[in-house]
């Protein structure tokens, strides 16, 4: 049995681990993200066990939402797991498995594989976005990452955008449906609400379509703050096929809106898809 990492990646609706072992991923468990501290480790416990029982184990990775803050080993910041902040995160689980653990920001570890292997491979300037329960960013300048004065470089979608709401409420599909079902009176998902806009549903076609006027939006503001080669787009939404289409849509009306438009962004969708989180982690670790 030849050593392998594991890597994890924790996001605000599930956890998805897997054995990444020459830059392949074998072995995916996943479950879905718990409410509290208490059950996070419980769930994550059986996971790492479970793998550990089976695969040569020489490293855990975990992609986590907020900032993985290198010096304390915790995690910073905000995001909608908001008790995996303020403890001792890479330390508890030294302790438990007596193994290296590494940690980085999910958006980081996901901009990392792309920019090392994936859609922005061999490009300097490139901005990562990961759309999913909310909007994360990474951004890399001169082919170095940017962390900003406080760490929180890439914080996309703490933007305020419509009616002072947050890009990552405007822009996010997950909110998008939360919206809609609340207008309809039953619980659906982002990918129903997708589905029902494309058999011609009037109200779901709306809430789409004003989903994908707001990311353009965000996408243009950032390519005239930043001006990358590339916007990498990354989480679940880039699974959809029409997505770059619809984007591009969006673009010719905003591209419209403003008085000097000479560059228009350059928008992909990520090589890995969700894969790039669990890729960048395992990445991270032959780097360090």
């Amino acid at each position: 049995m030849s050593k392998c990492k594991l890597v994890i990646d924790i996001g605000g609706s599930s956890v998805k681990g897997a054995i990444f072992k020459e830059e392949a991923l074998s072995d995916r468990r996943h479950f879905k993200s718990p409410k509290s501290w208490d059950d996070m480790a419980s769930e994550l416990d059986n996971m790492i066990k479970g793998y550990i029982a089976k695969h040569d184990v020489e490293a855990i990775s975990f992609s986590v939402p907020g900032i993985a803050n290198q010096q304390t080993g915790e995690i910073d910041g905000a995001s909608s797991l908001h008790y995996l902040h303020g403890f001792p995160f890479v330390q508890h689980f030294k302790e438990a498995y007596q193994l290296p653990v590494f940690f980085e920001n999910d958006a980081n570890c996901a901009c990392h594989a792309e920019v090392a292997a994936g859609a922005a491979k061999g490009a300097k300037n490139v901005i990562f976005i990961i759309i999913g329960t909310g909007i994360g960013g990474s951004i890399v300048m001169n082919g170095e990452f940017v962390s900003g004065a406080n760490n929180f470089a890439g914080e996309f979608g703490m933007m305020l955008t419509e009616n002072n709401e947050e890009w990552s409420v405007t822009g996010s599909a997950v909110h998008m449906a939360r919206a809609y079902s609340k207008e309809v009176g039953e619980e659906t998902s982002g990918k129903e609400v997708f589905d029902r806009a494309e058999s011609g549903e009037a109200l779901a076609l709306s809430y789409v379509d004003t989903l994908y006027l707001n990311l353009a939006k965000g996408l243009y503001n950032l390519q005239y703050i930043l001006d990358p080669e590339y916007i990498v787009i990354g989480g679940g939404i880039s699974n959809k096929p029409n997505l770059l289409e619809k984007l591009e849509e969006k673009l010719d009306v905003v591209m419209g809106y403003g008085q000097r438009c000479p560059i228009r962004p350059t928008i992909v969708s990520s090589f890995y898809k969700n894969d790039a989180n669990l890729i960048g982690a395992g990445l991270l670790v032959d780097k360090n």
